[in-house]
């Protein structure tokens, strides 16, 4: 082996070294709320990419949930969303679905089965998962405009709905008297 060669493999495993260091750091420090968000990278069922990058441009809290085709919980919690999502539609929230344990073509057949029209990515390799530290289906993480954790979440359970319907309720933007459109009730940013 020249020399060269020698140098780029020692180049591509400091790099792949730095690349799972990342990943066990934020798997064993786990998602704190107050925490900035581990980035995250998602195939949409259309196959185009999706990553947080594509969220932190726009002014909206994000819910990220990580759901499972094999997952009975994900299955009642998916559809109950997806009505959120479309009763308070001026809700400044984007919700995405993450899924684990599958690939496209599973989670197109699951989101038809649902019949949902939320959004839906595949964690393909695996990663995401590893830095968000999903070892409980679902779970859920509320994301600032700014990309800082409010809310972590696992499971759902039927006294949980009434939390999630506040939650879209707070981050639909109030009209003023004069028609003017205000922050969101319990938004911490300005009018």
């Amino acid at each position: 082996m020249t020399s060269l060669g020698i140098i780029v493999l020692v180049i591509i495993s400091v790099l792949v070294g730095f690349f799972i260091n990342s990943v066990i750091y934020h798997a064993r420090e786990g998602v704190k709320v107050g925490r900035p968000a581990p980035a995250f990278t998602g195939e949409l069922l259309d196959g185009s990419r999706v990553s947080q990058a594509d969220w932190n441009r726009t002014p909206q809290h994000m819910l990220l949930c990580f759901v499972s085709p094999m997952c009975s919980v994900c299955r009642r919690l998916a559809p109950f969303l997806d009505t959120l999502n479309k009763t308070y539609s001026d809700a400044e929230l984007n919700v995405l679905l993450l899924g684990i344990g599958g690939n496209r073509e599973v989670f197109r057949r699951w989101k038809d089965d649902l019949q949902i029209e939320l959004p839906v990515a595949v964690d393909v390799d695996g990663t995401d998962r590893l830095r968000y530290a999903v070892y409980s289906l679902p779970a859920i993480f509320l994301i600032s405009p700014g990309g800082i954790v409010q809310m972590v979440r696992t499971g759902f359970r039927s006294r949980d709905e009434d939390k999630y319907k506040t939650l879209f309720q707070k981050l639909v933007p109030a009209v003023t008297q004069s028609g003017r459109v205000s922050a969101p009730r319990g938004s911490t940013q300005q009018p």
